[in-house]
């Protein structure tokens, strides 16, 4: 009987953490470059923050993905137009709305957190480390990712809408 009531908890225990620490994000896989960019232009449409003005995504860490979001220059998100994409290796020198992280996270989402930017990746385990907005491949089907923590800690307003398409972590 003691076995049982084990393996009961055990079951509980292991169901739980795969809930809470979002180990379904891992499985996935990176999206190319070409389709992140687009599926970022489309979800940026949601990110009621940028208004109707002219918006910056300074890109950390993916040449690739910068080359492709620089294709969409003058093109709209929702009421916004994507005015330029920089790059660097680090946090943005000038003003950015918008910031892809590519590679190591952790110094740009403090970042991005304390200047209230969005973040956003096309590398899936990097929301559950803290990047707000994310998109991955998972049975050769786009999947969209938001961290609401991150959300919150970047003080983002999402049209609620977002919602129903994306899968989200605490």
């Amino acid at each position: 009987m003691q076995t049982k009531k084990r393996r009961i908890i055990t079951t509980i225990l292991l169901v739980s953490a795969v809930t809470a620490f979002g180990l379904p994000v891992m499985a996935q896989s990176k999206a190319p470059a070409k389709i992140q960019a687009a599926l970022f232009m489309k979800l940026l449409g949601f990110y009621t923050n940028l208004g109707g003005d002219p918006f910056t995504i300074h890109v950390v860490g993916a040449p690739d993905v910068a080359a492709h979001l620089k294709e969409f220059i003058g093109k709209n998100a929702g009421k916004a137009t994507l005015k330029d994409v920089t790059e660097g290796s680090g946090p943005p020198s000038g003003k950015a709305q918008v910031v892809y992280v590519g590679s190591d996270p952790s110094s740009i989402t403090a970042y991005c957190q304390s200047n209230k930017i969005l973040s956003i990746t096309g590398i899936p385990k990097f929301v559950s480390e803290g990047v707000t907005l994310g998109v991955g491949v998972e049975n050769k089907k786009p999947k969209i990712l938001l961290n609401l923590s991150s959300t919150k800690a970047e003080d983002v307003n999402w049209n609620p809408k977002i919602l129903k398409v994306a899968s989200t972590i605490d």
